[in-house]
């Protein structure tokens, strides 16, 4: 049948068909932002508890720090172990900023792609909204009962684009979530990478401080050995010192009698009378004997000197 409004027909037709094109393009361009969202979105995730497992490797790090900070005397000294602990403690901090970083970065992200993907949603919107009313005057015809005069139908509304604008906006649109979406799987990379790098440091870092822990023990182990060994010889020395003076001193003492029965001797016999008190042979014999029971025992004390010092520094040396 004659339509006098069939060009206003196939203008409805061509421009449903661009909404329909741009209204597709959009759809597919939101299913790859949102797919791409909930993608970012588990890095993230991964990232912060990442993050959250740095906690108790940085405790344990601490707590031997502290625990090694109770030695005494010669034993606290800055070891390869405290250094490896340090170090530990400063590339777990190093993993958390990094991490820290990462996911400030995804959070930034996820956000700018929430937006492209809002501002898709509100150009979607517009678009059906639109294509609803280019349907319904492509629907119009000649027999419609909704059709009538309408005063001044043919103004160009203040607000109204040019279609240049119009084809602009939602190309705008597409490309900033494309651009975004891009940016965001480029980022996915980083985290991936910087979680594998990271646990890689600490791993590398674990062994380091665990081969110092066996390395320390293993010296200790040894120096404690070395001188359970030297307490054990010093302790047979003194029993055996101890035995040498308990017969330095018995010496002594069995010499004390023989010198007292020569002194009695020499004394008595200077009783005798008159010429009888001679210079005879038993009173030489006396006077030798008597010194000699005197450079013995004199020795006998010089041994038992020597054998008290050296028993005082032993002794010492066990209690150091």
């Amino acid at each position: 049948p004659f339509r006098p409004c069939g060009r206003k027909a196939v203008v409805s037709t061509q421009s449903t068909g661009d909404i329909t094109a741009w209204k597709e393009k959009l759809e597919q361009t939101i299913t790859d932002t949102d797919v791409e969202i909930a993608l970012l979105t588990n890095h993230k995730e991964r990232a912060e508890t990442a993050l959250q497992n740095m906690n108790n490797p940085f405790e344990v790090a601490q707590e031997n720090l502290a625990t090694r900070s109770i030695r005494v005397a010669i034993d606290l000294v800055e070891d390869e172990v405290s250094q490896e602990l340090n170090k530990e403690v400063e590339v777990i901090n190093g993993i958390k900023d990094k991490l820290k970083q990462k996911v400030n970065e995804a959070f930034q992200q996820v956000c700018a792609l929430q937006d492209a993907y809002n501002a898709m949603c509100d150009d979607l919107a517009d678009k059906m909204h639109c294509l609803d009313v280019d349907q319904q005057c492509h629907s119009l015809t000649n027999q419609s009962a909704n059709i009538g005069f309408h005063q001044n139908s043919s103004r160009i509304a203040k607000d109204i684009v040019m279609p240049d604008a119009w084809d602009s906006h939602s190309n705008y649109n597409t490309q900033r979530a494309n651009s975004e979406i891009r940016a965001s799987t480029a980022l996915r990379e980083v985290i991936n990478n910087t979680i594998e790098q990271t646990a890689n440091d600490l791993e590398a870092q674990r062994l380091r401080t665990e081969y110092a822990f066996r390395k320390r023990i293993h010296e200790v182990q040894m120096a404690k050995d070395e001188l359970e060994w030297q307490q054990s010889n010093t302790k047979r020395e003194i029993d055996v010192l101890m035995d040498d003076i308990r017969g330095l001193k018995q010496a002594i003492t069995d010499k004390n009698k023989p010198l007292e029965v020569a002194e009695t001797r020499s004394e008595n016999r200077t009783y005798r009378p008159r010429v009888e008190l001679c210079r005879d042979v038993p009173h030489d014999g006396l006077i030798n004997e008597k010194n000699e029971l005197q450079k013995t025992v004199s020795s006998l004390v010089d041994k038992h000197n020597t054998a008290e010092d050296a028993l005082n520094q032993l002794k010492q040396t066990l209690n150091r």
